[in-house]
């Protein structure tokens, strides 16, 4: 390339013979075929295809956990930004901080031994909006935030951890953990987090995420471990959950609020993970207003919580839950399927009125399922607003309690095959489809 250029440049700098500039044009279409791309990789990049990388302790962090690292940690940050983007190291350390911002295509990289800690202090952490149980609301801004920004990757083996005392905080609402709201091509990979009684990933409005590889860890209540919130295309492989609330929760804001910004959470897989301990395993809701749809789980184990699969909403949240499939997985002891449509926790400020407020849940399947616990399948909706299209199928393992489904129309139960009922099978109310007038499976 640099030949090329030389050549060219010699050329320019004499009068040009005929010869000549038929040797110019077959440079320069040898330029246009074999070397543009690179050309255009060093403009964007200044030194081709390297990466640029950015040290922490180039800027002034320590890395000794007491000294407070925000400043340095936010000019390696906003260094990488301005050089067109880059990788923000942290070597092995504990790195105490307040909230920092990442921008377009800035990239975390913890070392296996690199702790980020989250101060105590709640004066680290400026305040703002955002989403809080499915409404905007006044809220400390989490120990790492992005908004409005593309291409963010945090990577590696180190831990993310907020204080423990911090989380409690409520009005303004405590600083989230990690949180991206309208960001695209978002990537979390290796690390583990940790928070207490708030939040740990809460992406909003946000598009093409990717979350794989992670261990979550969390305490108390509202420790949920990631939240799609109104978020579309996400992707969360191969993680595991320890939490102290629902291990994800896929949500789209609450009521009139939620209904009036329309922004559904639609096309999210969920595959290869083991959910440890926790609430709901996955919920979907209740803050729903926006909608829920298109919901992929596959190959996943779950074991100890309050339910593996919760739909949950309430009269006036509106939205609805469909097209949700679930497939090959592992439960037990927990319960498999609960669907709630009167939900009592968080209600609504401005809930929507009337018949347009409820929740349709349609399109459910789960299939290919092993269970092995006391309860496996609770479906509660209500006269007015019945369930449709439950699909139940090739279910073993076993069970003591009979399955509940009450208020739903076109359900199919087939080749269902568990054992260690101590009296019927089903408990049925107002349910109609295929495979429910069989005593015993």
């Amino acid at each position: 390339m640099a030949l090329l250029l030389g050549v060219i440049k010699i050329i320019d700098a004499q009068s040009e013979s005929v010869f000549m500039k038929i040797f110019r044009s077959l440079l320069l279409a040898g330029l246009g075929l074999f070397g543009w791309a690179s050309l255009l990789a060093v403009g964007a990049h200044g030194e081709g295809d390297e990466t640029r990388r950015f040290n922490v302790r180039d800027f002034g962090a320590v890395g000794d956990g007491v000294t407070k690292e925000t400043l340095a940690i936010q000019k390696a940050l906003d260094a990488c930004a301005e050089a067109g983007g880059g990788e923000v190291l942290f070597p092995e350390g504990t790195y105490l901080t307040g909230s920092i911002e990442l921008k377009s295509h800035v990239h975390l990289v913890l070392d296996a031994k690199a702790v980020l800690q989250g101060s105590g202090d709640k004066a680290d952490y400026p305040l703002g909006t955002a989403r809080w149980e499915g409404l905007m609301a006044l809220a400390y801004l989490a120990l790492l935030r992005a908004d409005h920004a593309e291409d963010l990757a945090i990577t590696g083996a180190g831990t993310i951890q907020g204080d423990a005392k911090i989380g409690t905080l409520r009005n303004p609402r405590a600083p989230t953990l990690i949180e991206f709201t309208e960001c695209k091509k978002i990537l979390l990979d290796g690390p583990t987090l940790h928070s207490t009684h708030i939040w740990t990933f809460h992406p909003t409005f946000c598009e093409d995420v990717t979350v794989r590889n992670l261990m979550v860890q969390t305490y108390g209540s509202n420790s949920d471990g990631v939240d799609p919130d109104s978020c579309r295309h996400v992707v969360i492989d191969n993680c595991t959950f320890e939490t102290g609330d629902d291990n994800i929760a896929i949500k789209s804001g609450k009521g009139q609020e939620g209904v009036k910004v329309g922004r559904p959470c639609e096309d999210i897989s969920i595959t290869n993970c083991t959910f440890v301990k926790g609430a709901a395993a996955i919920a979907l809701g209740s803050e729903l207003s926006g909608g829920i749809s298109n919901v992929r789980v596959s190959h996943c184990k779950f074991s100890q919580g309050w339910v593996a699969i919760q739909l949950k909403s309430r009269a006036g949240r509106a939205g609805y839950i469909r097209d949700f499939v679930a497939e090959d997985i592992d439960v037990g002891p927990e319960p498999m399927l609960w669907v709630e449509t009167d939900y009592k926790y968080n209600p609504d400020p401005q809930g929507v009125a009337g018949p347009e407020g409820f929740t349709k849940f349609e399109n459910i399947r789960i299939s290919n399922a092993r269970v092995n616990g006391k309860s496996v399948v609770s479906i509660k909706a209500t006269p007015d607003n019945p369930a449709d299209g439950i699909v139940l199928e090739n279910i073993t393992g076993t069970c003591s309690e009979p399955w509940i489904i009450k208020n739903a129309s076109n359900v199919t139960l087939r080749d269902i095959h568990v054992s260690g009922f101590k009296g019927p099978f089903l408990s049925l109310e107002n349910a109609s489809g295929t495979g429910l007038d069989q005593d015993k499976h």
